[in-house]
């Protein structure tokens, strides 16, 4: 069961040949088994799981399922409140914080049927796209080389390898500058990074709020489109018969190349060529909206530093040595910051999203590496701060882009560099999110 993707698994309940309350043993049993030291789930909601699978369960046999996911788990990041439950950010600076009730993507999921396996671990406040969590312990990622543990990406860290381990079929996290395609794209999964607002942030502890979004962590596009629909009550796209045939895709060149390491620009090369081979148009340009952003940042600020000292600086001077030090030492440079840096970016920021969308209208996506590197070893960042932020930096330099244009994106693996995985950057225009995912599905078609 842990092979199967979430559709696959609720295809199984709707059919009668899988008990969503065996299912839901079966993930928590692994759980159990494979994470003994709480690093990737940072607790377990079993009692409310086996609750709701029973609830499944009789929705199932007397013909009253909710949705297709009906009866199917899924893991939460320990940002988004779960009522009754600590949800805590992964942070000695909200220890004990238990929310009286669940946040609205968690009520929605809960009323399509989906089953609450637990929550999972993040780097303090979600500020960071490597995972590191001296404190809560951090998880390796699913792909590490024996002896040699690496970053699991953040910052929905555990999220991402909970689905890669299989000890969930699907993981919801949160992507400000990248925290879902970062682990997807570490860990060889999919991450989908929504547009702001799509999916409500009601009940979820924001770091940055003009820039937070949820989406899902899955095991193929479907899953996503699927889940993502659920959260955000809207229809999912219609992926069916999704091909290249016929597809225009711009494929972003000339960014980042100082940084691109040679095996992960090969997999991403040798992913659009086969794009192009399965019938799709590919276009090869640089984009100025890119270097725009990138320019705009490098004068004004971090628009996340920025936000996230406004949100978190009380509670932080409160209690300093509450933050892992590289984590401390990044938002505290949202001090050096001001209102006027803020707004410039704001409304330069919406500048650019325009001429993004002039200069790839037409395009049925646009197409780049995730993440210049693949993963690091977790030895080399984890009490160095200097080099904490290099590898932070180059996590977040492509995907932090999209969250500051207001885009909506998809990491897809697209191949390995060095024995850890690659990721296929995917990105679409605000609200797009349909012809994203049918996009998507098409490239992974042509992937397989």
């Amino acid at each position: 069961m842990h092979d199967m993707t979430a559709l696959e698994l609720g295809a199984g309940v709707g059919a009668g040949t899988l008990d969503p309350v065996a299912i839901t043993e079966h993930f928590l049993a692994r759980i159990e088994d494979m994470d003994a030291d709480h690093t990737i789930y940072i607790r377990t909601t079993g009692d409310r799981a086996l609750a709701e699978a029973t609830a499944a369960r009789g929705r199932q046999a007397d013909g009253t399922r909710r949705s297709p996911l009906d009866g199917v788990p899924m893991s939460w990041k320990d940002l988004v409140d779960t009522g009754g439950f600590p949800t805590e950010g992964a942070s000695k600076l909200y220890k004990g914080r238990l929310p009286v009730r669940d946040a609205l993507a968690l009520q929605r999921a809960t009323a399509a049927g989906m089953i609450c396996l637990g929550k999972t671990n993040l780097p303090d406040l979600a500020y960071s796209g490597l995972g590191v969590n001296p404190y809560t312990g951090t998880p390796a990622n699913a792909h590490s080389p024996e002896g040699d543990p690496r970053v699991p990406g953040g910052s929905s860290a555990g999220a991402g390898v909970s689905v890669a381990l299989g000890l969930a079929p699907a993981g919801i996290g949160s992507d400000t500058g990248g925290s879902v395609r970062i682990p997807a794209a570490f860990n060889g999964i999919v991450g989908l990074k929504t547009t702001w607002s799509l999916i409500p942030l009601d009940g979820v502890m924001v770091l940055a709020p003009s820039l937070d979004t949820l989406g899902p962590l899955t095991r193929d596009v479907a899953d996503a489109n699927a889940i993502s629909a659920i959260l955000s009550a809207t229809p999912p796209a219609d992926l069916t018969g999704a091909s290249m045939q016929g597809m225009r895709l711009l494929h972003a060149t000339g960014h980042d190349e100082d940084m691109l390491q040679p095996g992960v620009k090969q997999a991403v090369e040798a992913a659009v060529e086969r794009c192009r081979q399965a019938g799709a148009e590919v276009i090869t340009r640089r984009l100025d909206a890119f270097d725009a952003v990138d320019e705009l940042v490098s004068r004004h600020g971090n628009p996340v530093t920025l936000e996230g000292w406004a949100m978190w600086h009380d509670a932080i001077e409160a209690n300093p040595d509450a933050l892992y030090a590289p984590i401390l030492e990044r938002i505290r440079e949202g001090a050096n910051g001001s209102a006027v840096d803020a707004e410039t970016m704001r409304r330069k920021f919406m500048d650019l999203q325009r001429a993004y969308m002039t200069a790839t209208a037409g395009f049925d996506g646009v197409l780049m590496h995730s993440v210049p590197v693949v993963a690091p070893p977790i030895a080399l960042v984890e009490n160095d701060i200097k080099a904490h932020g290099r590898q932070a930096l180059l996590s977040s330099i492509a995907t932090r882009r999209v969250n500051y244009l207001g885009l909506c994106g998809l990491s897809l693996p697209c191949g390995f560099s060095d024995g850890m995985p690659v990721g296929l950057a995917v990105i679409g225009h605000p609200f797009d999110e349909g012809r994203l995912l049918r996009t998507g599905a098409a490239i992974e078609g042509a992937l397989a």
